[in-house]
């Protein structure tokens, strides 16, 4: 089952094409990783397919219902109900993490499910409780943000992302904001979520990474998607720029 689908997506800025006819979809399950350049567009195409910018062009569908569709040159998005509707069914992990620093974790996690998603507050503290453990997290509940280290903060935003119990979850670039020996902590828990078979798209530059957790690998630059395959398929391209990306991130 396709759970999101993105057609001729255009997004311009000033009128330059940061987002030039990207068209993909993502099946259930699946680990799709999307790797490029700085400015190549790979996070204003995440931004796109979560609502936080507005496509100018282009077709958004999420498990089979449009979010957003091109007609007479310009978007149309959804109804407000139906877009709440939509929305629920993925989550977004930042790269700067995003917790609100005078909420502890508990509440950085249950706030929103509490007040937006009106889930019952025992409920939700249960929730955001059995993720916690499963994070390694569960003695930090009370603290701060900062009272933890950024890789702590980064698995306190990926808990609270999933307790949202989203279909698909987004990863912008989840470990550039984190020191090289806390960044593993974070890439463990992801390829954790691939065992579970958890879709994901990850915006990333960390090549192996990329390698061992994705089904699929996108490699954009300059707003179009160049080259896409599995791993063996993009790590054994004849691409030359690919292989050159790919050999510089990889030293």
């Amino acid at each position: 089952m396709k759970l999101l689908e993105m057609n001729h997506v255009r997004k311009e800025f000033d009128g330059l094409g940061v987002l030039k006819d990207i068209s993909l979809s993502v099946e259930e399950g699946e680990v799709v990783s999307i790797i490029g350049p700085s400015g190549s567009g790979k996070s204003t195409l995440l931004r796109c397919a979560t609502m936080l910018e507005t496509m100018d062009g282009g077709e958004l569908k999420y498990m089979g219902e449009t979010a957003a569709s091109e007609k007479d040159g310009s978007c149309i998005y959804a109804s407000r109900e139906d877009l709440k509707r939509i929305h629920s069914y993925f989550g977004l992990v930042f790269q700067n993490f995003n917790l609100f620093p005078h909420y502890s974790v508990l509440k950085n996690i249950t706030d929103s499910l509490i007040h937006v998603d009106k889930v019952p507050r025992q409920e939700a503290e249960e929730r955001a409780e059995k993720l916690l453990a499963q994070l390694g997290l569960s003695d930090k509940r009370d603290a701060y943000p900062y009272q933890l280290s950024g890789g702590q903060q980064q698995r306190v935003s990926i808990a609270r992302a999933l307790a949202k119990q989203p279909r698909i979850l987004f990863f912008d670039e989840p470990t550039s904001a984190l020191d090289p020996e806390l960044t593993g902590e974070v890439l463990r828990v992801i390829k954790d979520l691939a065992r579970q078979h958890m879709t994901m798209i990850i915006v990333t530059h960390e090549m192996q990474f990329a390698k061992e957790v994705s089904d699929r690998i996108i490699f954009m630059e300059e707003g179009v998607i160049k080259e896409q395959g599995t791993p063996e398929e993009l790590f054994g391209t004849d691409n030359e720029r690919v292989r050159e990306f790919i050999g510089h991130l990889s030293k």
